[in-house]
């Protein structure tokens, strides 16, 4: 076999390409792992955005349950003589109480935990100026209503949402009045006026 010989002090070249397309590789390999952290990143925070935004919609509806549920209540107490006094005098009980309520966890479906609880208040712009007076038949409803952690056995709230409410109360019916709704720091707002017959039988009983 020839060898080849070079001069005295001199070495072969070697070519540079070689090294130039080991760089090259590794920047494209920097890049696809930094894309795929960004799709990641992104899936994750996508995920995460739509259980907030189930979670925010459910304590919604477990408020509005707290509103039937408070009605049931105030109703039972309202007098033809003293309207809502005797509400405002000597609260229900059950005011400013939690109601827990579990639902789920077997058969493949999820735990939900949740509870709601409410406050009577006379109406800012009643006649009397009262707290505990009530002159013009309105009443106001302050209603919370959460979601709890299912994995923790004491309550870590994950999302809430408050509802007031003023109702209206005569001998001839029943009116809900500036219904307004706030869930989770202002992210669902609505409003809605409704009359109900002065015979309706709002039940305790709640279901998701």
């Amino acid at each position: 076999m020839k060898k080849h010989k070079y001069p005295a002090g001199k070495k072969p070249k070697v070519s540079s390409q070689s090294g130039f397309t080991m760089i090259a590789v590794f920047l494209i390999m920097i890049a696809m792992v930094g894309a795929a952290s960004t799709v990641l990143l992104s899936t994750r925070n996508n995920i995460r955005g739509a259980g907030q935004v189930r979670e925010k919609v459910v304590s919604k509806y477990v408020a509005e349950a707290g509103v039937a549920y408070a009605k049931a209540i105030v109703l039972a107490r309202w007098s033809s003589t003293t309207k809502w006094g005797d509400v405002l005098t000597t609260p229900p009980p059950e005011a400013g109480v939690y109601r827990d309520f579990t639902y789920g966890g077997t058969g493949g479906t999820p735990l939900v935990k949740a509870r709601y609880y409410f406050l009577a208040q006379n109406n800012t712009d009643d006649p009397s100026m009262v707290a505990t007076t009530d002159q013009d038949g309105k009443i106001t409803l302050k209603v919370w209503g959460e979601i709890l952690d299912p994995g923790s056995t004491s309550p870590i709230v994950m999302s809430s949402s408050y509802i007031e409410v003023q109702i209206y109360k005569e001998d001839g019916g029943f009116k809900t009045m500036g219904y307004t709704a706030q869930s989770h720091g202002g992210s669902t707002q609505s409003g809605i006026n409704t009359f109900d017959a002065n015979s309706v039988d709002f039940t305790k009983s709640t279901s998701f």
